[in-house]
């Protein structure tokens, strides 16, 4: 963990479901979106990276460790602290020193308002400079400098419109800066941006980072990023953990079939083989959610190295090198 400090946010054996609904409203068996998650980040600039396809449960844990969503069971742990989600101080305090950067750069911001009001909302909400009006509009414009958005008294005057998306997504970047937190979620905050603004962005983050020693949940699909911005990744698949460990060893040499396959999806040009498919040792989705029974390991349905004792679904075991994976096949030798 970078830092040394210990660990700034831990989240132990968190459970989150919500009930399917039907077609006219009833009220179907509940789904189980986030099931048994634990996670840590350290204190002091650390990264962890959250990685899955879409309907892992990625974002489900960011809105129950925020009191977005209600978690069935579990502990949130921040600064040493557990989080009591029935209490205002307690909610406050997370809220204060955990802030959130969104997917969406036109929809996180509300088009009616300048870009300063913005950034200033969350000083405003948290009573930040013992509200005085100057203080705020003076640490509004540190924030639009930091992100490289200047002149920043102009760029405080727009509306969000009048914004090109990049800028956008570092205005909300500004917002999550200004409280000055311990810890910043970012839930896929460069998926929407162009392929050359997201290395400015993620390179405007890790800069942030070192200067002001946050730390970063990184939410994210794309594994090309993840390897470049992370430190350690926990690959998540329908609502469990399935492999953690630094991001380099995981990346390099995956231990479960999932991670295998996302590895597998990332973007390698290769002049020597243009025109050639890429192995793709994963079958399909299709029928994968009706497929796995309660107690079965949840991706068999997917997996090309599935055997008998996949009939019971594996634990997250420590496999050395400070790696856990959940599979009862050593996928290296397999295939």
């Amino acid at each position: 963990m970078a830092g040394g400090g210990g660990d700034i946010l831990r989240v132990e054996r968190l459970v989150c479901s919500f009930a399917k609904r039907g077609v006219f409203g009833s009220r179907g068996a509940a789904v189980r979106a986030v099931d048994g998650v634990s996670l840590r980040l350290g204190v002091g600039g650390d990264t962890l990276v959250l990685a899955g396809e879409s309907g892992s449960g990625k974002s489900t844990v960011a809105k129950a460790v925020m009191g977005a969503v209600e978690a069935e069971s579990g502990e949130v742990h921040f600064g040493g602290e557990r989080v009591e989600y029935g209490s205002a101080a307690s909610l406050r305090r997370i809220r204060r020193g955990c802030q959130v950067i969104h997917q969406d750069p036109y929809g996180s911001v509300n088009p009616r308002m300048r870009v300063g009001q913005i950034v200033a909302e969350p000083l405003e909400v948290h009573g930040w400079g013992g509200g005085s009006a100057a203080a705020r509009a003076e640490r509004v414009e540190e924030a639009l400098e930091e992100v490289r958005l200047e002149p920043a008294a102009d760029i405080a005057a727009r509306h969000p419109h009048m914004l090109s998306g990049g800028q956008r997504q570092r205005v909300v970047l500004a917002r999550a800066l200004a409280l000055r937190p311990s810890v910043i979620i970012a839930d896929e905050p460069v998926s929407m941006l162009d392929v050359s603004v997201r290395a400015e962005m993620l390179g405007l983050m890790e800069e942030l980072q070192r200067r002001h020693g946050v730390s970063f949940v990184y939410i994210t699909h794309d594994l090309a990023t993840a390897r470049h911005f992370g430190r350690r990744i926990a690959v998540m698949y329908r609502g469990r953990i399935v492999e953690e460990g630094p991001v380099g060893d995981v990346l390099l040499r995956p231990r479960h079939p999932y991670t295998q396959a996302l590895v597998d999806a990332i973007p390698e040009p290769d002049p020597a083989n243009l025109g050639r498919e890429r192995e793709v040792r994963i079958v399909d989705a299709a029928g994968a959610e009706v497929g796995a029974a309660p107690g079965v390991c949840r991706f068999r349905p997917r997996c090309p190295y599935a055997v008998g004792a996949c009939a019971d679904e594996p634990p997250l075991v420590a496999i050395g090198g400070g790696r856990s994976a959940a599979c009862h096949v050593d996928i290296r030798g397999a295939g």
